[in-house]
């Protein structure tokens, strides 16, 4: 019942994001949330923080305006006090040069009694980079 109910509330979440209310993200994580974009791209990242994090969202939403992630999967294990989540995730835009942006991404989240304690991000980082790339061409 647990694994349900986690499942439903990150489908919730995703739905909110995927919107462009990163702020959900925000909220739902720990002050001390350690977080990781993995990749060299201008977006990959590793830091720690609530603010940090919060940061590293409206930056990136600021470099995709109306970015769209979408949620495709979720996988629950574990129980309240240390739990994991794996997301599948499908990220489109459209570039400033009026191109089509596409992309997977995997999620890897650690939840402590609702909290998300950590996070990883894993995407495809020949095309992120690629789509940065023309994004700051077209500026």
């Amino acid at each position: 019942m647990y694994h349900a109910i986690t499942r439903a509330k990150v489908r919730s979440l995703w739905r909110r994001i995927g919107a462009g209310d990163y702020l959900a993200a925000v909220e739902t994580a720990a002050p001390d949330v350690r977080f990781r974009f993995v990749g060299d791209t201008p977006v990959s990242a590793e830091l720690t923080g609530r603010d940090a994090f919060e940061d590293w969202f409206r930056a990136l939403f600021a470099r995709f305006p109306g970015l769209r992630l979408t949620l495709r999967d979720v996988v629950v294990r574990g129980w309240p006090w240390r739990t994991t989540v794996v997301v599948r995730l499908d990220v489109e835009a459209t570039l400033a040069d009026g191109t089509a942006y596409r992309n997977e991404a995997v999620q890897w989240l650690t939840l402590r009694w609702g909290r998300m304690t950590a996070d990883e991000v894993f995407e495809d980082t020949k095309a992120l980079d690629e789509a940065c790339r023309r994004q700051a061409a077209a500026s």
